[in-house]
């Protein structure tokens, strides 16, 4: 496993600039919360521009994507990712305590976190087996993306299951 400052040496540098527009969007965010309705037209500006950054990051990173070590995953969060290693098609699944290098692709964020995570578990699904990563190398600022990127999808969820006790 490389060292916290090898990681950060071999990180793609899509990697590198995804992170940074991320921590300015969370600065930018907190400073639009503060502004007053009679800067609502600005805030609406910035909004947009920030989509459209947004937008050209993720079309980055879909080229860091590669569709032949492509996974589903099943869930995750700060500390950890559950995957469906499929059936057939992507060869052998890892093995328990195997170290694995992760690209993992949060589209909704515009962003992408790579790591290492070590295999804590593999067991039997009903399209494939399961594989229970913990995180074993990270930058923090990593972390801190999936916590928000996994905060933003419960809400999601919760929205959602609002609606539907509505109907």
């Amino acid at each position: 496993m490389p060292s916290e400052q090898a990681l950060g040496a071999e990180l793609p540098e899509p990697f590198r600039i995804a992170a940074a527009i991320s921590s300015i969007d969370m600065a930018t965010t907190r400073l639009i919360r503060n502004q007053n309705d009679a800067m609502q037209d600005l805030v609406e500006i910035i909004n947009q521009q920030s989509r459209k950054i947004d937008m050209i990051m993720s079309y980055v990173l879909a080229a860091q994507d590669h569709p032949e070590q492509r996974f589903h995953t099943l869930t995750f969060g700060a500390g950890q990712l559950t995957y469906l290693h499929p059936a057939q098609g992507h060869g052998q699944a890892p093995l328990r305590d195997q170290l694995v290098r992760l690209k993992i692709f949060l589209r909704d964020e515009a962003s992408a976190v790579y790591c290492y995570a070590r295999v804590r578990e593999v067991t039997a699904g009903e399209y494939g087996q399961h594989i229970v990563l913990d995180y074993a190398r990270i930058r923090e600022e990593d972390r801190e993306l999936l916590v928000r990127a996994s905060l933003h999808v419960q809400s999601r969820q919760l929205k959602a299951r609002a609606q539907e006790r509505l109907r």
